[in-house]
């Protein structure tokens, strides 16, 4: 993964013609997007301050221009330390005292005549008059700072606050002044090494990225923060922190294509599901192949219009923000690896990495999607519809990861991981498992009275989309799987009959046995019992037969003749038909019927929730109601 953001970075420097050997190369690289992967840019505050001759005197705080991504290297800003200063006195905003007296004027009070910066004596001078005129005007600087944050968080907005100098009718920002990018390259190149009051740097070593003999290599070199050595004992060999480069020893150039290379990766490869982010981060097969990360530019510069085709999909989220639909379109000419993460606090915490996934597997993953989608019974399924978390009403279901996680929520992050990874990655993945936990969720709502549908649906789809890509293996519950024949005795009035055989010929997988089929069809049946119940009594007492859902083979046969002798005390049983295919399905099941509780509770809900489809033009001419 590394070496692949390399490579990205490496590409980035020499697409945009980025010099490592010039300061202004190196700001370009070290300066980190103020907005990140926020939606929304922040508000721009400009502490203004006027200089004359050698002195400096305070202005005012104002938001006088609005934020543009091109104008980072002006603004000079990277991150430092949550307890300490940044790299430069500018910074985001949070509770604008302790910004300001930690980001801002503390960072006046560094040793400047000391590594990494040995600034000369007019140069500090020049440092010393500026921090002492900002400690000096503190308050005025808080206060009215305050004043235009009030507004600014009551839109729930951000900002970020830097330093403006004016001088013989000049605006200069902290990028503009020669003396601010001296400390700035210094102070970042000096965190590849330098941190934790510690340097961890070594002489003709091998680099950990690119495997070549460097003069130097660094300890402090994270990119991303996958391990810390904040703490003693977390260096490769004993307690001293100056060793952490023999954790992970980076020379200079990786470093700085790393850098690139994750910035590269925020501005076109990063992208969010269901509270998460992830990277995609190509490989190209061959080295002068860099087609893939123009990819990933246009489709962020001209997102609008991919996303109003036809043929965009998207399968990680219902969010329409992903680029794997076009992605699958391409040629086997490179790799894909996904990064899920997240990062709290400068921490950088990996989550799951998928490897090497082609295109080709990508589209694979799609036409199953496709092959759910244009299922009959999906095609009037509806599932709510929310924009910002809020609800607008209902929309057409479609397959996407979304239907995993409602299953899989945050309370089992782990298996939501797994799942996904061995979806991409075309591992086997347990049916009982999967089923167990899709009738877990069943059970629980239909025992505290909450309708079923959406589940059983959602289920019923993730159960075929997982079996389109064969991701059940040969193996289900232990047996061989196979294909039985449909009873050859099934009877009925030809419209019954007809879509039921509709149904077991839309999911072959699902009905691939006699006992299968007893179940759901007797699913069905009790269905249209308790919707006569409700509609005469206002009630369902039938339920309480279902055990909470807990069923097996001899309840399922016990439940056959009281669901009739309660249709005839109703004097309702339009279903005759019906009774006679469950009769004749049950018979060609046989004694055994080799089905675990959950399947028959998942095959008899799948009934429920399927009975609409079972009423006749008869059954409703002679009073169904259900």
């Amino acid at each position: 993964m590394i070496e692949a953001i390399r490579e990205i970075g490496e590409y980035s420097l020499q697409k945009d013609q980025i010099s490592t050997n010039e300061p202004q190369g190196l700001i370009e690289i070290f300066c980190e997007d103020i907005q990140g992967l926020s939606e929304k840019p922040p508000h721009v505050l400009s502490i203004k301050i006027e200089k004359t001759g050698n002195s400096f005197s305070f202005i005012d705080v104002r938001e006088e221009e609005e934020y543009s991504r091109k104008n980072n290297s002006k603004y000079l800003y990277r991150f430092g330390s949550s307890r300490g200063t940044n790299i430069t006195p500018s910074s985001k905003v949070t509770e604008i005292a302790k910004t300001y007296s930690i980001k801002i004027k503390n960072w006046f009070g560094q040793k400047f005549s000391q590594m990494p910066y040995v600034l000369e004596n007019d140069e500090i001078q020049y440092l010393s008059e500026l921090g002492k005129c900002l400690e000096d005007n503190q308050s005025q600087i808080i206060d009215q700072t305050q004043s235009i944050l009030s507004d600014i968080r009551t839109k729930k907005e951000s900002a970020f606050i830097t330093i403006v100098i004016s001088e013989n009718g000049q605006r200069y920002h902290l990028g503009d002044i020669d003396l601010f990018r001296k400390t700035f390259i210094q102070k970042s190149r000096a965190s590849l090494w330098q941190k934790y009051n510690t340097t961890s740097v070594e002489k003709d070593k091998t680099c950990s990225v690119c495997r070549k003999k460097k003069d130097e290599v660094y300890g402090f070199a994270s990119t991303f923060n996958f391990y810390t050595v904040d703490k003693p004992g977390m260096v490769s060999g004993g307690f001293d922190q100056s060793l952490a480069w023999k954790n992970y020893p980076v020379c200079l150039d990786c470093a700085l294509a790393l850098e690139r290379g994750k910035r590269y990766l925020n501005d076109f490869g990063h992208f969010q599901f269901y509270g998460y982010d992830y990277y995609v981060i190509p490989k190209p097969l061959l080295n002068e192949n860099t087609l893939v990360y123009e990819i990933l530019k246009d489709f962020h510069e001209d997102a609008d219009k991919i996303k109003l085709t036809d043929k965009y999909q998207s399968l990680m989220s219902d969010a329409r923000e992903e680029i794997l639909s076009t992605l699958a379109e391409k040629e086997n000419s490179f790799l894909c690896n996904i990064l899920i993460y997240q990062e709290n606090n400068n921490e950088f915490k990996i989550l799951r990495y998928i490897e090497d996934i082609f295109p080709s597997r990508l589209k694979q993953l799609f036409d199953a999607k496709n092959v759910i989608d244009s299922k009959p019974v999906f095609q009037d399924f509806q599932v709510t519809a929310f924009k910002d978390q809020k609800r607008i009403g209902e929309r057409q279901y479609k397959f996407t990861f979304e239907t995993l996680r409602y299953f899989f929520g945050r309370n089992a992050d782990a298996y939501f991981f797994d799942i996904v990874g061995r979806i991409f990655s075309g591992k086997e993945v347990s049916c009982p498992f999967i089923l167990s936990e899709i009738v877990r969720k069943i059970r629980d709502q239909h025992n505290h009275g909450i309708p079923t549908k959406e589940t059983t649906f959602r289920g019923m789809a993730l159960l075929a989309y997982l079996d389109e890509l064969e991701l059940f293996g040969k193996h289900k519950d232990g047996r061989i799987m196979t294909t039985l024949p449909k009873s050859i005795v099934i009877d009925g009035s030809s419209e019954t009959k007809k879509k039921a055989e509709e149904i077991f010929d839309e999911f072959p997988a699902f009905f691939d046995s006699a006992a299968k089929r007893t179940v759901f069809l007797e699913g069905v049946l009790c269905q249209k019992l308790l919707g006569i119940q409700h509609h005469e009594r206002g009630a369902t007492p039938f339920r309480t037969k279902l055990q909470g859902l807990r069923l097996d083979q001899k309840m399922i046969q016990a439940l056959l003749p009281q669901i009739q002798n309660k249709l005839e005390e109703y004097k309702a049983n339009y279903y005759r038909d019906l009774e006679q295919m469950i009769s004749a399905s049950m018979i060609e099941a046989g004694k055994d019927w080799r089905l675990s509780k959950d399947e028959i509770a998942f095959y008899f809900v799948l009934g429920m929730n399927l009975a609409s489809q079972f009423t006749t033009k008869k059954q409703e001419d002679e009073g169904d109601k259900k």
